[in-house]
Formats: structure tokens, C-alpha cells, sequence
């Protein structure tokens, strides 16, 4: 009567991340969670959306989950080329979650221009970034896919005029102001990321940012500027990241000597600004997580269903696997048959080997399958007959275009 099915395409380090839902009363709903690279985009995701447009479809909802190039670089082609014309559109797309820095300041109806010489200067320095160039970061490059510069996701949001975030009065996705959204008649996502303090931490850090290069007005009382926040947020994102070299073997001793590590949580407040999610049908949910942090997710999720282990149809894990993102802590409290991780490994190695010991060592009477979008050097250590059957869980490489189903 029903089906649920996710594509988790090749978004190099970065995700990209298709969900379809079809019964007969609803037809079909489609929820698209970022976009990848502009290559992502430009290989992948546009031909998708084309053919879904021919059917007849279109996304229900488009979710931007934060700041974050490996997240958000496809999606500024993707609106440029929808454009405004409904017949020229790729497919039409009823609305957009998107937190910009127009979120975060404090509502007023009066906002000062930046009378600052200085000021003004730096402002204009930091939106001439633009996002990192695509050519740096991504290993499959072509030449004919640069990254296009000049205008952030919110700009074309707002020119293009989307429904931008009007599940939530057109204010910021966050825990506080809406907890469910209905998408439809028979899907609904339930809220867990970001929260209010995750939103302020991202300000503070923007404003400390602009002090350190000379900036002096206000960024509360002047006019919005969301081009240079998300130029500059994606620049010091890459900054902050470290690589995570560990030398890997095939040995239930190796799985069992990674269990001892000591947990460090993830500290980018970026990642931290993460939209995650349940997403929930009449008998199914799945855990979406983004980047974001454990320790919120693991409260929100106690605040809604109490202690214990809560049951998901599939989860996907945060940050590619990052070890800092996934807490023993939250590991306690959820568990899925279905686990996705989407990166190919070319940067930071994620996922990281601690994260799957995690996963894996826990007792489970079911089988859990562990789902990557590209073969990889841990998927490889992972597909080892011994560790499978000490472990309970299956390695499942999807193909590319592979719809999962649920």
C-alpha cells in the first residue's frame, strides 16, 4: 500500500540525500536533504530531479541542513538554473529550510545601513570569498563545474522568492519554535536540531569572527549581510577540521582496542547549527542527523520518548561517521537495522573506524547493515567474513542511483 525509499547519491565527502514516499492516497512525497557539490548536482541530483519532472512529481521540501560547502555548494546551482518560470523550472519545489544569519538577528523593523568606512570594507572583502572553490576539494573535479561565486544560498532564496522557511512564519528552524511539521497527510518530521543556545553559539562565533578582522558596528542592528556570513562560515569551516590518520587492520582485537577511546564531542558550531530530524510515516521512522551534535540529540530525544532504546527503520549517521558526532551516550538510546553513511572517504577518513566499533560491538538480536554510497578503505575492512559474524551486520555498497528501500 506504501513504499519508502532513499537515495543516498555520490556526494564526494558531502551529502545528498533523496527521500520518496508513495501510497496510494498521497502519491508521492519527496523530501530532498542538501545537495552536495555543484559536481554532486550537476552528475547526479539534476538529472533525478528532470526525470521526476517528467513524471509528473515535485519536492515537497528541500532542506538545507547548515553552513557547510559539502552540504549547500550544489544547491546555488540548482537555484539559479530552477529559475522563475514554472515551465522552465527543473521541478518545482514547494519549500525550502534554510537558516541564514537573517534568523539570527534579533527581529526589528528598523535596521541602520553600515555608515562605517572600514567597516563597509570589510563586509565587501569577506563577500568577494564567495564559497571555497570546488576544484580543491573535490577528487572527480571537471573543469566545466567550478563552484559559482558571487551569491549565497539566501540571496537566490530570496530573489527567486521560495517559500523559505514558512513551516516556521518564515523565522529559523529550531526546537523552540516548531517541534512537527506535516508534510502531506501521512509523513511528518519531528524537530530535534538546532535549539536556540546551537543558533547563538553560531552568532557569537560570526561576531567574534568580524571583531578579529577590525569590524566595529553592531551586526544585530545593521542591515542583513547573508552573503558575507555564509562565505565566511564555510571558509573557517575548512579551518577548523582536522584529519583523523589511523592505521587500519581486520581484527576483532582492533575493534575491541577502539572501544576503550575516550569520547570528545565535536566542538564546530557550525556542524552544531545542524537541521536534523525524524522523519515519520503511519509505521516507519527514520533518524536523520546531519552534522549535528550527540549531546542534543540525545536530550531531545529522551525529552520525547523517555529512556530506553528507541527503534528506527534507519538512521543516518552524523558527519559521515566523524567520530566526534556519534556519543556512546546517544548509541544507548537508539539502534536501526538500516545505518547510511555518506562520504567516500577522501577527506578527514571518515567514517572513523571508533564510530562503526561503536555501532557494531553493541548486542543486537537483529542484523544491522551498514550502508555506504561509495566503497571505501574502512568499507573494505569492514566486508571481513570473521567481523560480520562476531558482530551481526552486513556491509551494502549502494550502486549509483540506488534507491534504498525501507
Amino acid at each position: 500500500m506504501h513504499s519508502l525509499r532513499v537515495s543516498m547519491l555520490p556526494a564526494s565527502f558531502g551529502d545528498c540525500l533523496l527521500v520518496n514516499y508513495h501510497s496510494l492516497n498521497s502519491g508521492n512525497v519527496n523530501i530532498l536533504i542538501d545537495t552536495g557539490f555543484v559536481s554532486t548536482y550537476k552528475t547526479y541530483l539534476k538529472p533525478k530531479l528532470l526525470k521526476m519532472k517528467e513524471e509528473g512529481q515535485h519536492l515537497d521540501l528541500m532542506v538545507i541542513t547548515h553552513i557547510d560547502r559539502d552540504h549547500i555548494s550544489g544547491a546555488l546551482s540548482f537555484f539559479k538554473e530552477n529559475g522563475l518560470s514554472v515551465n522552465s523550472q527543473i521541478i518545482e519545489v514547494k519549500e525550502v529550510w534554510h537558516n541564514s544569519y537573517r534568523h539570527l538577528q534579533t527581529p526589528s523593523l528598523h535596521r541602520m545601513e553600515i555608515e562605517n568606512r572600514v567597516d563597509k570594507g570589510i563586509i565587501e572583502e569577506v563577500s568577494n570569498l564567495g564559497y571555497p572553490e570546488e576544484k580543491e576539494i573535490v577528487i572527480d573535479y571537471e573543469e566545466d563545474v567550478s563552484a559559482e561565486q558571487g551569491s549565497s544560498v539566501a540571496a537566490l532564496l530570496d530573489y527567486y522568492k521560495y517559500a523559505w522557511n514558512s513551516s516556521f512564519d518564515n523565522k529559523v528552524v529550531n526546537v523552540e519554535n516548531k517541534r512537527i511539521v506535516d508534510i502531506g497527510d501521512e509523513i511528518k518530521l519531528i524537530i530535534l536540531s538546532p535549539d536556540n543556545n546551537k543558533l547563538d553559539n553560531l552568532k557569537e562565533y560570526w561576531k567574534d569572527k568580524l571583531e578579529e578582522m577590525g569590524f566595529r558596528s553592531d551586526p544585530d542592528k545593521v542591515k542583513i549581510f547573508d552573503d558575507a556570513f555564509e562565505f565566511l562560515m564555510a571558509h573557517e569551516k575548512i579551518k577548523s577540521l582536522k584529519d583523523f590518520n589511523k592505521d587500519i587492520s581486520s581484527t576483532e582485537e582492533d575493534i575491541e582496542e577502539l572501544l576503550k577511546e575516550d569520547f570528545i564531542e565535536d566542538m564546530s558550531v557550525v556542524n552544531g547549527s545542524s537541521i536534523s530530524f525524524i522523519l515519520e510515516t503511519k509505521n516507519q521512522k527514520i533518524l536523520f542527523l546531519a552534522d549535528s551534535h550527540p549531546s542534543i540529540i540525545t536530550r531531545e530525544l529522551k525529552q520525547l520518548y523517555g529512556e530506553g532504546i528507541k527503534w528506527f527503520d534507519a538512521i543516518k549517521i552524523s558527519h559521515h561517521g566523524s567520530k566526534g558526532n556519534t556519543s556512546p551516550e546517544l548509541l544507548k538510546i537508539i539502534d536501526s537495522n538500516n545505518f547510511f553513511i555518506s562520504t567516500n572517504g577522501s577527506k578527514h577518513n571518515h567514517p572513523d573506524l571508533v564510530t562503526i566499533a561503536r555501532i557494531i560491538s553493541r548486542e543486537s538480536k537483529h542484523l544491522r547493515n551498514i550502508i555506504f554510497n561509495y566503497k571505501t578503505e574502512v568499507s573494505n575492512y569492514l566486508d571481513n567474513n570473521s567481523l560480520k559474524e562476531r558482530y551481526k551486520y552486513e556491509v551494502k555498497i549502494l550502486e549509483e542511483g540506488e534507491e534504498y528501500i525501507i
